[in-house]
């Protein structure tokens, strides 16, 4: 199938609009043109010129998504959340530990849960530490880190 070159303007317009919003994975920028309409040929070409152009760097965007994230979630749920935008799990491990130099998960959970503890006050205290720990699990972090955390509160 021959691709329609005003289609492929239009197209390349949207990919363009979704870019100023935030960078894109292939695979998410794939996704949103296909529920757009876009035939897969088009799709396909697109996000082919769009990566050689540099616009889409898969690499860079798990780096991204992580750095802007990692102030309130944890490893597990950042690697979920990238997984649903296309980026395995071998490239999140690296863009993780490219990222986590320098950056400590504890004193992280630890604000996260002070700040748990507070809207909990008035709960009796084993079910306050139930509850922030199903919090802070839910949110990714390292079970090992939040025991500790609590214990220490």
């Amino acid at each position: 199938m021959e691709i329609n070159a005003e289609q492929y303007t239009k197209a390349k317009g949207y990919a363009l609009r979704l870019f100023k919003l935030r960078p894109q994975s292939a695979c998410e920028l794939s996704d949103k043109l296909r529920k757009k309409g876009y035939p897969p040929e088009l799709v396909e070409r697109l996000t082919a010129e769009l990566k050689a152009k540099g616009f889409i760097d898969d690499a860079a965007f798990a780096r991204a998504w992580i750095q802007g994230r990692c102030r309130k979630y944890g490893y597990r749920r950042l690697a979920r959340e990238l997984d649903a935008k296309g980026i395995d799990g071998e490239m999140a491990k690296t863009a993780w530990g490219q990222v986590r130099e320098g950056y400590e998960e504890e004193p992280v959970v630890r604000v996260l849960a002070e700040k748990r503890v507070q809207l909990c006050r008035d709960v009796p205290i084993l079910k306050r530490k139930k509850r922030i720990m199903d919090y802070l699990a839910r949110r990714g972090f390292d079970m090992g880190i939040i025991n500790k955390v609590l214990r220490e509160l």
